[in-house]
């Protein structure tokens, strides 16, 4: 079977971390990529991880606050930005906004009417 390759977009800032951790291995720029990739896939693939669980929460299925710590620093890392208390307060004032939606304390999806949670139907 003939190899088969494709071209994909990465930022700068972590092709000049690739090209680092290349160098520092012996490895190329590609295997290192690959090597990172690998070990995504694996971390992802590991039973107990909880990566099932920021899933959830990443598609407004789970609370955030139902989340271990080391869920949410995965959860976090998901979304690309690292998860500050200026960013919770943030969500916090977003989530008690007239028609935020969002989940109650028993996981249900639920809407701001009026200053009350009413269940989204």
């Amino acid at each position: 079977m003939a190899a088969r390759h494709a071209s994909v977009k990465l930022s700068a800032d972590f092709l000049d971390a690739a090209r680092r951790e290349a160098e520092v291995f012996n490895r190329s720029l590609g295997a290192q990529v690959e090597h990172w990739a690998r070990l995504g896939r694996m971390f992802e693939a590991t039973p107990g991880v909880g990566v099932d669980r920021v899933r959830q929460a990443l598609q407004g299925e789970l609370r955030y606050d139902d989340l271990s710590e080391a869920e949410r620093l995965a959860f976090n890392l998901q979304l690309g930005d690292p998860w500050d208390a200026a960013t919770e307060a943030h969500f916090k004032a977003l989530g008690e906004q007239e028609g935020a939606v969002g989940s109650d304390g028993n996981g249900r999806l639920v809407r701001r009417e009026g200053g009350r949670l009413t269940p989204v139907r």
